[in-house]
């Protein structure tokens, strides 16, 4: 693959509005590159090309080095430490007083409604297959024949 540089761009600006009386500008016969007076939303202003393209390849290759610095976030953020093994167990209980059964949902255990509830309306059990509980059709039938 050849990298190559393409010549600069030139505009037509008999597209461009003038600054001031909104009329088209009744300039088709000459090409010109953007200048200075040309407004904002011109086709020539958006295609500004003063400078030559350069080809992506080439721009990768260029040997500017670009760095970035960290952002404000991370330059606030401390490194964390590592949770010890008794401390990862407890974060990870339930929030009900006296229970030691492992959160499943919102803090909670099966047994203390952690989950997802029966999608059936006034339905207050947990749902076990397909969002439906038991009584609702959330369980899957054996397929074994017998």
């Amino acid at each position: 693959m050849t990298s190559f540089a393409l010549p600069p761009l030139t505009v037509l600006t008999h597209f461009a509005l003038s600054p001031r009386s909104g009329n088209l500008r009744d300039e088709a016969s000459t090409p010109t590159t953007p200048a200075a007076s040309t407004p904002k939303f011109s086709l020539a202003f958006i295609l500004d090309d003063n400078k030559a393209l350069l080809s992506p390849i080439s721009a990768c290759a260029s040997p500017q080095s670009v760095t970035q610095s960290p952002s404000p976030k991370q330059q606030r953020r401390s490194p964390k430490r590592k949770l010890t093994a008794k401390e990862k167990r407890a974060a990870r209980q339930c929030c009900i007083d006296g229970c030691t059964n492992y959160t499943i949902d919102r803090g909670l255990c099966f047994r203390h409604g952690g989950g997802k509830s029966c999608s059936k309306p006034g339905c207050t059990a947990s749902a076990k297959h397909r969002g439906l509980c038991w009584k609702h059709g959330g369980s899957t039938l054996c397929t074994v024949e017998g």
